[in-house]
């Protein structure tokens, strides 16, 4: 077992043991289940000209632990991916989500913790396929664990005091991703709930960032906001910041500021907008959803500065909801996807303007997805900008009692400023039939179709996968 997987799974067990001291007179839930699947392919290395059929078999044993204590909570979703591919760039592909929240002392001092393994596309120019089996050397298992002490002092009704610290580490299966840590402080200082329509308050914020992509972010700012009705109020900070990190830029540092005002005309409906200025240029802000008894609507857009780092420890290992927010089962049965294939995982400091908009809409039996995210990356470090696009739309529908249906496609372009454009469409049916109780077969056809302007990186694949779920 490599050093990297060790590390996590022993801050999983910290983190398991930890809690389960407050929740072992808990309510604890758990499910177990094993995933039994053959795959075919016709290209395994998704080769432009030199396709190579495959036959894959994978075992899949998978868990899903709940503990919920007075004081402490613990959720944990695993799976080990065993393949027998004599291409894939690995034969054992774990995945693994786990949070978990402690009360050390009452009202006052809380620890939380997580521990993730998600498998990411290294560079998104370059093929990698949906998932680990195909033989690609551009995929990644990125490990990654965070611990985060915190406290909150109330000064009765007037103010509310609160500080957090949060280690960051992050390890990568690939050697030519770096690994990483960060570690990172807030202290602010807000108003208490004697306050009903004026609110204030001010925070100090520092995070230092190490490995290949170092950077160091001090900032501080004050805000105030004023709630007029129900329904609308504004809000706004100003502060300064103080950044180190590698640039092309004469300065770093400069005042920052920020408005936005925020409509609520009901539990169903809430719309931010907002703008403000930063080094770097301007940063509007939208924040938009409507939800009806069927439907789900949102649009966002942001402009903020990040690396690939801070993004990848953002993900979630596994799925635990769908588009309209309701709670699914995390296990699918399906090979382990790839979690991120729209950006690139690169190393500096980068201004990342991101559209995201989707639609659901869901009936007794059947339930349509439409989504749309547009990613423009500009790199402080001079490095050519990067356009990144995905497009999807998803169908399913319950037939019966026991079969279910599905459809998908999924488009996703890259483009880099003058060099390269790469555009990838996928296509997907499958179909499910309940067995018993505890049982599910499940088939599935996918079609992935890609054109670059590099022709090396074009290709095509067919794959055919029959998938055995079974509880135990």
């Amino acid at each position: 077992m490599s050093r990297k997987l060790n590390n996590v799974l022993a801050l999983g067990a910290l983190l398991g043991g930890a809690v389960s001291v407050s929740v072992s007179a808990a309510d604890w839930t758990s499910t177990k289940s094993v995933t039994l699947s053959e795959i075919y392919t016709d290209n395994a290395d998704l080769s432009h000209d030199q396709q190579r059929s495959e036959l894959i078999t994978t075992i899949t044993p998978n868990l899903s632990l709940q503990g919920k204590g007075g004081r402490a909570n613990l959720t944990l979703n695993a799976s080990l991916e065993v393949n027998n591919s004599s291409g894939a760039s690995s034969s054992f592909n774990p995945r693994l989500g786990a949070d978990g929240d402690v009360e050390i002392l009452e009202d006052f001092l809380f620890v939380d913790a997580s521990a993730n393994i998600t498998q990411n596309t290294v560079d998104a120019f370059r093929p990698s396929g949906t998932d680990r089996l195909s033989d690609t050397d551009n995929t990644t298992n990125t490990y990654n664990y965070q611990i985060s002490p915190h406290f909150t002092q109330r000064y009765k009704g007037v103010a509310e005091l609160t500080g957090r610290y949060t280690h960051n580490y992050q390890l990568n299966s690939d050697n030519d991703v770096g690994d990483s840590s960060s570690q990172a402080f807030v202290l602010s200082l807000n108003n208490g709930t004697d306050f009903k329509q004026l609110t204030w308050g001010g925070s100090l914020n520092y995070k230092d960032s190490g490995g290949d992509s170092s950077s160091e972010l001090l900032s501080t700012d004050a805000n105030l906001g004023y709630k007029f009705n129900r329904s609308w109020q504004v809000r706004g900070s100003a502060g300064f910041e103080w950044n180190e990190f590698d640039t092309q830029r004469s300065d770093n540092d400069g005042v920052r500021w920020d408005m936005s005002a925020i409509w609520t005309p009901s539990s169903r409906t809430s719309l931010n907008i907002g703008y403000g200025d930063r080094f770097f240029g301007s940063t509007p802000t939208l924040d938009f959803t409507h939800r009806s008894r069927r439907s789900l609507f949102s649009a966002s857009y942001s402009r903020e500065l990040t690396d690939s780092a801070s993004l990848l420890s953002e993900q979630s290992a596994f799925n635990t909801t769908n588009a309209a927010g309701q709670a699914i089962d995390p296990i699918t049965g399906d090979p382990l996807p790839l979690t991120n294939s729209t950006f690139n995982i690169a190393d500096g400091v980068f201004v990342n303007e991101k559209f995201q908009l989707s639609y659901t809409l869901t009936g007794k039996r059947s339930s349509l997805t439409v989504g749309a995210s547009h990613s423009i990356q500009k790199f402080e470090s001079g490095r050519t900008d990067e356009t990144l696009e995905k497009y999807s739309a998803s169908a399913s529908r319950r037939l019966s009692s026991v079969l279910d249906m599905d459809l998908g496609y999924v488009l996703s372009r890259q483009q880099r400023d003058g060099d390269e454009d790469a555009i990838t469409s996928e296509y997907s049916a499958g179909v499910a039939r309940k067995l018993g109780k505890d049982s599910r077969l499940k088939l599935t056809y996918r079609f992935i179709d890609r054109e670059s302007d590099d022709l090396t990186n074009d290709y095509q694949e067919n794959r055919l996968q029959l998938s055995f779920t079974t509880s135990l």
